[in-house]
């Protein structure tokens, strides 16, 4: 007979997203015998084994050599399939800020399966209401969820979007640059000092003025519209980068300045 200790438990986990799993790695020297449930159990009667099903053979066999795991979908960390992307970065801050909570509690809970599959014998009260409180809102912690967001997207940008945001500023800056120009714009660009932090700066900057952020992609990722954003870019912030006078766009004809034309619209000279 299941105990109303172990009924209660099965009953709040079982109304909660995630997915059961019966652990018999144990069984017959097996070294890794996981079942997702409901799902075919060799060995059992039937062909289609139910989490309560699995919870009764356990209790039945005084839990020797299997367990009922319960991994809730909220807090699995684990990549979205084996060699993919992240999980999302709620689910990676939950993960964290569960374990840091519960970090005594889960030397005996933690079931060592895939994702945080706990076992049911050892949950407490508290745990069990956290896990039922990410129904409501799935996100335990603000602050934490946001840090995980901010490391993703400095790891995006170090990835590939400060390299197509280079290349978007050469191209601006290509476009201002007279026929006659020594140098290329990537050339100029090589000569700025502390070019990666004033190109950060100048991201940051233009993403407020075109209203553009990051997002996250479910199995992409973060992204970032980098066209949107480079369309914020102005002849002054090029100048401001580069330290150079600049041809304004409708006055690329002129190969001399004229006077009366001013600084703001010259001819960069390398």
């Amino acid at each position: 007979m299941i105990n109303h200790i172990l009924s209660q438990r099965f009953d709040s986990l079982d109304g909660c997203r995630g997915c059961w799993i019966l652990d018999l790695r144990d069984h017959e020297n097996r070294g890794y015998d996981l079942h997702y449930l409901p799902g075919y159990v060799p060995g059992f009667c039937v062909s289609n084994v139910s989490p309560l099903e699995a919870l009764e053979h356990c209790v039945k066999n005084h839990w020797k050599n299997c367990r009922l795991l319960f991994s809730p979908e909220h807090l699995n960390a684990d990549c979205l399939w084996p060699g993919g992307c992240d999980a999302p970065s709620h689910h990676r801050s939950n993960n964290r800020v569960f374990k840091e909570e519960y970090e005594k509690e889960l030397e005996l809970a933690d079931g060592d399966a895939d994702g945080l599959a706990l076992d049911i014998r050892f949950l407490t009260d508290d745990m069990i209401e956290t896990i039922e409180s990410l129904e409501d809102y799935p996100i335990l912690n603000e602050c934490d969820w946001s840090d995980v967001g901010i490391q993703d997207q400095n790891e995006a940008w170090d990835s590939w979007a400060s390299s197509d945001w280079r290349k978007a500023i050469e191209s601006k800056l290509g476009e201002l640059l007279p026929d006659d120009s020594e140098k290329d714009a990537d050339d100029i660009l090589d000569s700025v000092e502390n070019l990666d932090s004033k190109l950060l700066e100048l991201f940051h900057a233009c993403m407020e003025q075109s209203n553009t952020y990051w997002e996250e992609q479910y199995q992409s990722g973060w992204y970032v519209d980098v066209d949107r954003v480079v369309s914020a870019v102005d002849v002054a912030d090029i100048r401001n980068l580069t330290g150079l006078p600049l041809l304004h766009p409708d006055q690329q004809w002129r190969k001399e300045p004229y006077p009366w034309i001013g600084a703001d619209h010259a001819p960069l000279v390398p």
